[in-house]
């Protein structure tokens, strides 16, 4: 049986991430600082600071895993675009998959992200599109980029861009969720910039496609994403006609019919889409409606 190490596993993302993979036959061994996952089938979890790298190495030494999908970073709303908590993550990323390769890991999935891109009106090309990062938070993921092509030379390296998950059990101040919490009060979300597109996809998917680039032989960078930009009023408006907010539907509509795409963030998924397998994946509207599931 395969075996992987999944960090960040009580995040956002981790609990779908280990679920997906224990679903496709994998054992797992998920890490995290403090809380539990309790779930069923071939896991383990681990309570550990990643930070404290003799502990974080006895781990990774005794797990002797064949595989490492790495999502733990500084991700606090609001905090982490500029917050000095990415220097650390940058120095402990490197002596994590520096421990993994010398304990006779195979292969790696790094979480990188869609903010190491700049916004413009195109799709992004992981190999062609400008990637410099205007943030502490972009910079530093770019910083690990370079650092983790010299660690793993030796293995395989995937570096997972991602876009704009969304899901549920999202935090409260993400967008989405603004939006629902907005319309479910009878009011109309308001948006800075309602001409920004941006690149939705599904936690569930995020899951999926880590994954499957697990699994694949596929190396490099690959932008996990859907391959469509969404602009912020055609949310609110799907998210209307899902609530019954009739009231709502015409001010929406109107909105979406004067906002012109004028950027966006989004990817070309097409190396994503060269090892995904089974069902596509979700629609906007089959997304927005697991919002009504909780």
């Amino acid at each position: 049986m395969r075996r992987c190490l999944v960090t960040g596993a009580t995040g956002f993302i981790g609990p779908h991430v280990v679920r997906r993979m224990l679903d496709c036959g994998w054992e797992v061994i998920s890490l995290s600082r403090h809380e539990e996952l309790p779930l069923a089938g071939a896991h383990r979890h681990i309570a550990v600071d990643l930070h404290d790298i003799p502990s974080m190495e006895m781990v990774i030494k005794e797990a002797a895993a064949s595989h490492l999908i790495h999502l733990a970073w500084e991700a606090t709303p609001g905090k982490f675009w500029h917050s000095t908590e990415n220097f650390h993550w940058v120095s402990t990323s490197a002596y994590l998959l520096d421990a993994f390769v010398k304990t006779g890991g195979k292969r790696a999935v790094l979480a990188g992200s869609c903010a190491e891109y700049q916004w413009q009106p195109d799709a992004l090309v992981e190999d062609r599109s400008t990637a410099e990062g205007d943030s502490l938070y972009a910079a530093s993921k770019l910083a690990f980029r370079r650092l983790a092509h010299t660690i793993g030379q030796e293995i395989d390296l995937v570096w997972a861009r991602l876009f704009f998950p969304y899901g549920p059990d999202e935090d409260a101040s993400k967008l989405t969720s603004y939006i629902f919490r907005e319309l479910c009060a009878d009011r109309l979300p308001t948006f800075q910039t309602p001409g920004n597109g941006i690149d939705l996809i599904h936690v569930t998917d995020v899951a999926r496609a880590l994954e499957r680039l697990a699994v694949s032989d596929l190396t490099g960078t690959v932008n996990i994403s859907s391959g469509r930009a969404v602009l912020p009023p055609e949310i609110a408006l799907e998210a209307a006609k899902l609530l019954g907010k009739e009231a709502l539907v015409p001010p929406l509509t109107e909105l979406v019919e004067e906002t012109s795409l004028s950027t966006a963030l989004y990817g070309d998924n097409r190396r994503l889409m060269s090892v995904w397998e089974g069902a596509p994946m979700l629609s906007l509207v089959d997304g927005l409606k697991s919002y009504l599931k909780v």
